[in-house]
């Protein structure tokens, strides 16, 4: 298959420059002690004033940090000079410390380690026989408690003055005595190594793109889609829902529409497009969005629920700060640590480190192309061989999650010392390639897989990134995806269409750093996504116009929160029985709605369910039904408009806006105030006419 790849070149660069990088920290992981659960205030030699001829050394393991500091052998002349450590530091509360330092024992060691403390009360002098192991945690030895106020620098300092023997200075610990209790578990804890980190996400640089204009785009769109017809720009108030649906998630209020009406600013749209894309709502909708790309091919692990709450909270965060598509992509396939704490871990978590699933998933999500049909044989219809599946499953043969029960949150993603892939059936070592280029050399380690992966996923090299993620917001908003299946872009499989447009619009999203409010503002100004929608198919050319859609299940839940005031309560949790010893978590009145209106979104509008449990749901559910009660009584939303608008055409005028978004048309409005006033409750009456709207096609259709 003639995919358009990276070239090897820059795998190999890339793979020269991450391991030069990180040659000098390589035994980092399994020799510097992991500090982070020891409780007080850590100064590691790094921090201390050094006035001497002191060495560093990394010989004798583990240790603080990257290595220590000695006075240096008894025979060497310039270890002779005269030299000193000095620690200062201000402690954030007066009291009571015990104080540590932090050494490596040896039968070479300073007998007598002159160590000097000033604290609150005077002054210490001690002798530390450094020939004898710690008396304390890990390689710390307790000098002693002192007092010390949180105004004056706490200063210890250590000599070689007839120390006999050689000094040893790693760090030292002040630990509140308050505090002294959670040594045992910190110490416990602190003795498992150090796992590696990915290193923070840098930028390649970018070679020049072209940031277009929406009227270039639709100037691009007139010139290669060869329309010959287009549907008519829409009015304001279809724009306004339209938008609104598609930027964060809902249907528009009705203030939202009455002041937007009002507005007559020439480049109200523009604007308006400006004001969706920078409320926390956007953020919401494409995480939520996102978590089904990701949740429906995740299957649920045994006695684990898997929760996408905290994943969703994270993802919002970054879409609504602008970080770029490419840094979110790699803290995804970099990610380790317990998924609470760090919510981009659950891609590796939750798929329980299984290299198959993830080799497949992140060049499907990622990357537009589906390998997973070569992982026994050889792809039956693109030049995809079984080796090169299982050279992107090598990358994750060392990435280990481990899982508790009944809580996703707690799922730690972790790195396995040891490991390489093999070819199933077979002996034959499988390491770590990307589509072309030379693989990671044998032994590499978890992170340093995964970070190279991420480092050649995101190049800007790689066409495919931007080309996959462009295919996917242009399917969402257009509804008809350059590639399709929307996860397949390749020329034998994806039956690619108007490849200009789709280059230009995912150089455009690179050319603005990869921020995804780029993108949406690129497409939403353009007269393309403006235009009415094709109801009847009678307009030709696949960007005349965009299509009807269902909405998502959140959505749906999103519009009927604004249409009726529809809470989102929580479901009772079931009691564990002897059948079901671990039932599922209750469901809240969202779970509900998407369990039956959601769908997932990398699938085709053939795949876009229309169930009588939906037809189903809309019409019976009970919390529904509640909301749209309207006596006297009843504190719902219609109940209040009635009460708000005694005239009954304007009732129903104003019940149009909240439910469908729009006013209705004068055929509609007699016809509903004939049957008003055949009826003689005037609530039941309103009561019959919300269920009818919400009923309809219309509510949940994006149009």
């Amino acid at each position: 298959m003639p995919m358009r790849l990276v070239p090897s070149g820059f795998v190999v660069q890339s793979c020269m420059a991450l391991l030069l990088l990180t040659a000098a920290s390589s035994g980092r992981a399994a020799d510097s002690i992991n500090t982070q659960p020891l409780p007080g205030v850590l100064l590691d030699d790094l921090d201390a004033e050094i006035e001497g001829p002191w060495q560093k050394s990394q010989h004798s393991k583990p240790y603080v940090g990257e290595g220590y500091i000695h006075s240096g052998k008894s025979d060497d002349p310039v270890s002779r000079e005269a030299k000193r450590v000095t620690f200062r530091k201000k402690l954030p509360k007066s009291g009571a410390y015990h104080v540590y330092l932090a050494y490596n024992a040896g039968g070479n060691r300073a007998k007598k380690a002159p160590v000097v403390i000033q604290h609150a009360k005077g002054e210490a002098q001690l002798k530390v026989n450094q020939r004898t192991q710690p008396k304390g945690p890990l390689v710390f030895h307790l000098l002693g408690e002192f007092d010390f106020q949180s105004e004056q620098d706490a200063v210890v300092t250590i000599s070689d003055n007839e120390a006999d023997g050689i000094v040893i200075v790693d760090a030292l610990l002040f630990v509140p005595k308050s505090q002294v209790a959670k040594l045992e578990a910190a110490e416990k804890k602190a003795s498992e190594p150090e796992q590696e980190i990915a290193p923070e996400f840098v930028r390649a640089e970018l070679d020049s793109q072209h940031a277009l204009t929406s009227k270039e785009l639709d100037a691009l769109i007139v010139s290669d889609a060869h329309l010959n017809k287009t549907t008519s720009i829409i009015d304001d108030e279809t724009f306004l829902r339209r938008a609104t649906i598609d930027v964060i998630g809902r249907i528009p209020t009705e203030e939202e529409r009455t002041e937007f009406l009002q507005d007559t600013n020439p480049a109200k749209r523009s604007l308006l497009v400006d004001r969706l894309l920078a409320s926390p709502e956007f953020g919401q909708n494409w995480a939520t969005y996102w978590s089904d790309v990701f949740s429906y091919r995740i299957p649920q692990p045994e006695l684990t629920y898997l929760d996408y709450q905290v994943f969703q909270d994270w993802m919002a965060e970054q879409l609504n700060q602008g970080m770029g598509w490419d840094e979110v992509t790699y803290r995804i396939l970099t990610a380790t640590g317990k998924v609470g704490d760090n919510p981009p871990a659950f891609f590796v978590g939750y798929h329980q480190a299984s290299t198959s699933r993830l080799a497949g998933e992140t060049t499907r999500i990622f990357l537009g192309t589906q390998i997973q049909c070569a992982e026994c044989h050889d792809h039956p219809f693109v030049d995809i061989p079984q080796e090169r599946f299982h050279q992107m499953a090598a990358f994750f043969v060392r990435s280990s999650s481990k899982l508790p029960w009944n809580d996703s949150s707690e799922i730690i993603v972790s790195s396995k010392e040891s490991g390489e892939h093999k070819l199933p059936e077979t002996s034959r070592v499988m390491l770590p390639t990307v589509f072309s280029g030379d693989p990671l050399p044998k032994g590499t380690s978890d992170v340093k897989r995964r970070v190279q992966l991420a480092q050649w996923v995101t190049s800007p090299e790689n066409e495919m990134f931007t080309k996959a993620y462009a295919n996917r917001i242009w399917e969402r908003l257009m509804d008809s995806p350059f590639c399709d299946p929307i996860d397949e872009i390749t020329a034998e499989a994806g039956y690619p269409s108007l490849p200009s447009i789709h280059d230009a619009v995912a150089g455009h999203f690179a050319a603005n750093d990869y921020d995804a409010k780029s993108l949406f503002r690129l497409i939403l100004n353009t007269k393309a996504y403006q235009r009415q929608l094709d109801a009847d198919d009678q307009v030709v050319g696949q960007l005349a116009s965009a299509e009807f859609r269902k909405m998502r299940g959140d959505v749906v839940f999103k519009s009927l929160a604004v249409a009726i005031d529809l809470p989102n309560q929580e479901g009772k949790p079931t009691e564990p029985t002897d059948a079901i010893r671990f039932p599922p978590p209750p469901k809240s009145t969202l779970d509900l709605v998407n369990e039956v209106f959601g769908y997932d979104p990398s699938l085709g509008k053939d795949f876009r369910p229309q169930t009588m449990q939906q037809a189903m749901f809309m019409m019976n559910n009970r919390q529904l039904q509640s909301q749209i009660r309207a006596e006297g009584d009843q504190k719902t939303k219609l109940a209040k408009l009635l009460d708000e608008s005694p005239d009954d055409r304007q009732a129903i005028q104003r019940l149009y806006v909240n439910v469908l978004g729009r006013a209705p048309n004068e055929q509609e409005l007699d016809v509903a105030y004939d049957y008003v006033q055949e009826i003689d409750s005037r609530s039941e009456a309103f009561e019959d006419l919300l269920w009818a709207l919400l009923n309809t096609a219309e509510f949940t259709t994006r149009r």
